[in-house]
């Protein structure tokens, strides 16, 4: 009976998918890893204005969030957001491979800030670029405080996003000793890079995929006026024994 009203509705061009599987879009396969793993603490790395944490409750996540961001004016928009929800604590800090104090380029749009100059190609898409003001932060491994955040959330399974603006990298680079205890990441990949001295994206991936996180799915953040993908949201997840790539 199964096959026969299947069969009917293919001839009209549609068909089903149970619903476990069904990973089309960003939102539902992020929910699905999230179940899957069992996760109960998301490390957000880059956390702006708090736009990611945000969506991950009105996705019906119920878990603790601890986010990071570094840029003073917009951690304060950031913290009370945080402070209105009892599970979710923020670090006015940005996250590398040492502690440091390190300048910032805060950009009009502050969603691109990063440590990286902006290159000619991203600013002929985002006049926003074109306005740009320093400010010294602080960086800190996410070794150096993974206890402490552990301690404060009592959370064992976690998943680390990473929204860096090229530097991605370094911030994994100081995450190795927590990587244990993190069973999902996702990070904003540039397949066509936004910034000076950015790391190719496939080397990248070879250093998640050395540390067994595989991806998971790749969505689309944006095109080019070719319509070529300029940045994903990659999602991987950990695989004790699989073949190195």
């Amino acid at each position: 009976m199964k096959r026969l009203v299947r069969s009917f509705f293919n001839l009209f061009g549609y068909d089903f998918v149970k619903a476990q599987y069904n990973n089309a879009d960003f939102e539902k396969h992020l929910s699905n890893v999230i179940a899957a793993k069992n996760i109960d603490c998301i490390i957000d790395v880059g956390a702006n204005k708090g736009q990611y944490g945000e969506s991950l409750r009105k996705m019906g996540y119920k878990g603790r969030i601890v986010s990071f961001e570094p840029v003073k004016s917009v951690f304060n928009v950031l913290k009370e957001k945080c402070d209105k929800d009892d599970r979710w604590d923020c670090y006015n800090l940005a996250l590398g491979d040492k502690k440091e104090e390190k300048t910032i380029n805060v950009y009009q749009s502050t969603v691109f800030s990063s440590f990286l100059q902006a290159n000619e190609y991203s600013k002929n898409i985002w006049q926003s670029l074109e306005n740009v003001t320093p400010e010294v932060v602080n960086v800190v491994r996410l070794d150096d405080v993974y206890a402490e955040l552990v301690g404060r959330t009592g959370c064992t399974n976690c998943m680390l996003k990473l929204d860096t603006q090229g530097y991605d990298k370094q911030a994994f680079d100081g995450a190795i000793g927590s990587l244990k205890h993190i069973l999902a990441l996702q990070s904003e990949l540039a397949l066509i890079p936004v910034y000076d001295g950015m790391l190719p994206v496939y080397d990248v991936l070879k250093i998640f995929h050395e540390h067994n996180f595989f991806i998971s799915g790749m969505y689309p953040i944006n095109r080019d006026e070719s319509l070529a993908v300029i940045e994903y949201d990659c999602v991987l997840v950990k695989k004790e024994s699989a073949p190195k790539i």
